[in-house]
């Protein structure tokens, strides 16, 4: 009987417990989990509040993530987006606000991959990004939402970080937020306070000025990048200046405009002074610049002076030019208008 069972075990349990404990090894080696904070809260008609979207790579490094995201319309509205203390830092697809489909999505990378919270960091460094959602008044006509679910869907991705994009296996969190039908007297507005608390300008970057034969009909172009670890950076901007302070190839004071990166230049012989401004959402500014070798600022060129003698010169000598062809013609015209003396006749 012993034997037997022995023999049971062997052949039949133990295989099962190796390929049980195989199986969860190799899950938890290639899984990943998106989940929220806060996971649940209470709300009413005008809040406003922020969701944050985090990652947790499970002890693997992971390098992409493709995420789509639900709410229920009617119940909240995405008003905003921050990126200021994401970990990802090459966006493949900026956020996107879709209220007409119910969805936000975007896509980022992170070159080098992310494998988890650093040791010795005192906060929890795997926000993805940061959604702000307002609570609108009800409508006639449309039913209020008791629970207001916030979730990834199903096509949500996230990539290993092994060369190969290996898709991992995902876990995916959503919130649940209590939305009240009846409005109070204060309402939450937890983004007005973090902008008016962000008194930080975005961090210090640098601007490249690169060629591409493949890239923009090989135009010089600049890259450029940088972060704001409050509210997130709003956008940039862009203005050239050549050596008299214009717009280069114009008389037009240069001026900024709003771009992305990369630019394509105005001035292709990279002769002007480039400089790009970083702007937060909270309208803190952050300004660099790239200066090209051997410039220098120089006095806008003025019209030639010219002595007022010699004007005074030139416009006498223009008048009695002029009187000089005046009388002449004038005595002309006294000959021939002059009539001849009558002929003698002999008697």
């Amino acid at each position: 009987m012993r034997n037997f069972a022995k023999q049971y075990i062997r052949i039949f349990i133990l295989p099962a417990v190796l390929s049980a404990v195989f199986f969860l090894l190799a899950t938890s080696a290639e899984a990943a989990r998106l989940y929220m904070t806060p996971l649940k809260g209470s709300y009413q008609p005008g809040d406003t509040f922020g969701v944050d979207v985090r990652i947790d790579s499970e002890g693997e490094c992971v390098n992409v993530v493709d995420a789509k995201i639900s709410f229920p319309k009617g119940a909240v509205r995405p008003v905003d987006f921050s990126r200021g203390e994401s970990i990802l830092t090459l966006w493949i697809e900026t956020p996107a606000l879709a209220p007409v489909t119910d969805t936000i999505s975007f896509s980022g990378g992170i070159p080098g991959g992310y494998c988890g919270r650093a040791g010795g960091d005192p906060g929890i460094s795997n926000v993805l990004g940061r959604i702000i959602f307002s609570v609108p008044g009800f409508s006639v006509g449309v039913a209020p939402v008791g629970i207001a679910h916030i979730d990834f869907l199903e096509t949500s991705k996230v990539l290993l970080n092994d060369g190969l994009g290996t898709e991992a296996k995902l876990q995916r969190e959503g919130s649940a937020f209590t939305i009240s039908t009846t409005p109070s007297t204060t309402t939450t507005n937890e983004w007005v306070d973090a902008v008016r608390s962000d008194t930080t300008p975005p961090e210090p970057f640098v601007v490249e000025v690169q060629q591409n034969p493949l890239a923009f009909g090989g135009k010089h172009f600049i890259v450029f990048s940088t972060t704001d670890k409050q509210t997130g950076l709003d956008h940039y901007e862009v203005s050239e200046v050549d050596r008299y302070g214009n717009t280069p190839n114009s008389e037009r004071p240069a001026l900024w405009k709003t771009v992305q990166s990369p630019y394509v230049l105005s001035d292709q012989e990279i002769k002007s002074v480039i400089r790009v401004k970083a702007v937060d959402k909270a309208g803190n500014e952050r300004v660099v610049e790239y200066v090209p070798d051997g410039y220098g600022l120089m006095p806008k060129p003025k019209p030639a002076s010219v002595n007022p003698g010699i004007l005074l010169g030139v416009g006498a000598g223009v008048l009695l030019l002029g009187l000089i062809i005046f009388l002449v013609r004038r005595k002309k015209r006294t000959r021939e208008t002059t009539p001849p003396p009558p002929e003698n006749i002999a008697g």
